[in-house]
C-alpha cells in the first residue's frame, strides 16, 4: 500500500508536550513509509491523546494555531492509517469527529476568541480532508453532514463571493 499524503510535522516550539506530539507524530509517519498501518496507527493514537491533553490544558506558552494543529494532524494521519487498513467507514468517522470538535470550538459561546480563529484556520483542512475522502471512497452519512454543517455556516473554502 503506498501513502498519498503524509500531514507532517512542522517546527514547533519546545514545549515539553509538542515536542513529544513531534516525537510521536515522527514515528507514526515512518511507519507509514513502511508501510505499516497497524504500527503506525498505535503511534498517531499515541499522539492523539497528546493532542487531546494540549486542548484540555491550555497553557499561556503554547499557541491556539500550534495545539489546534496537534489535534487536526493527529486525526488525519489516523484517518489515513484506517484507510490503509481497509476501514474507510473508521476513517470517515475520524475526520468527522476532528472536524465536528473543530465546528463546536468556532460556535462556542464560552471559547476564546483566539481558539476561534484557530479553529476557523484549521477547519480547512478538515473540510479538504472529508471532500478527499468523498471523493476516493464515496459518500459517507458522517461526511455528508459534517461538510454540509461548515456549508451551512461558512463559505465553502475557495468560493468567490460578490
Amino acid at each position: 500500500m503506498t501513502r498519498t499524503a503524509s500531514h507532517g510535522v512542522h517546527d514547533t516550539q519546545q514545549h515539553p508536550l509538542l515536542h513529544e506530539w513531534k516525537r510521536l507524530t515522527q514515528e507514526g509517519l515512518a511507519a507509514s513509509r513502511a508501510c505499516c498501518a497497524a504500527h503506525a496507527m498505535v503511534w498517531h493514537v499515541r499522539a492523539l491523546r497528546v493532542a487531546n491533553q494540549l486542548l484540555a490544558d491550555p497553557e499561556e506558552d503554547i499557541a491556539d494555531d500550534d495545539r489546534l494543529a496537534a489535534f487536526v494532524v493527529a486525526h488525519l494521519n489516523i484517518a489515513d492509517c484506517y484507510a490503509d487498513m481497509g476501514q474507510p467507514s473508521s476513517a470517515a468517522e475520524c475526520l468527522s469527529c476532528a472536524h465536528h470538535k473543530l465546528m463546536a470550538l468556532l460556535h462556542g459561546d464560552t471559547v476564546p476568541e483566539s481558539l476561534q480563529i484557530a479553529a476557523s484556520r484549521q477547519l480547512h483542512q478538515t473540510y479538504a480532508a472529508l471532500s478527499e475522502h468523498r471523493a476516493k471512497h464515496g459518500e459517507h452519512p458522517l461526511v455528508e453532514r459534517a461538510l454540509d454543517a461548515c456549508r451551512a455556516h461558512m463559505p465553502v473554502p475557495g468560493a468567490l463571493l460578490h
